[in-house]
């Protein structure tokens, strides 16, 4: 955490799934500090292989992994009580965008 520059020479980065381990490659070096400083603090409370979980997650979600969504989601990981992702059918909200295509008009 306090030689930020040293992350492609740690032991630690052969310790993580390439998501987390690429994502500090391309973030600029206060974004890369956050996460570190996240996956720390989720780390005392819930260990690390939780931790890094929570940040993988986060990750492959797009979301950008700061230190109260990764604290939160680590906590109910070690908890067992995230639940699984599911796929959500929005098309019933299709149903209030329809185009009308002879006035050109949405309904």
């Amino acid at each position: 955490m306090t030689k930020l520059g040293a992350w492609s020479h740690s032991p630690l980065r052969a310790l993580v799934a390439d998501p987390v381990r690429e994502w500090p490659d391309k973030a600029t070096p206060t974004d890369r500090r956050r996460l570190f400083n996240a996956v720390d603090a989720a780390s005392g409370t819930t260990g690390f292989h939780h931790a890094i979980h929570a940040a993988d997650t986060l990750i492959q979600r797009g979301d950008g992994p700061d230190m109260a969504m990764l604290g939160m989601l680590a906590r109910r990981l070690a908890d067992g009580t995230e639940p699984p992702a599911a796929n959500v059918d929005l098309s019933v909200y299709d149903t209030f965008t329809t185009l009308n295509i002879t006035t050109g008009e949405v309904a």
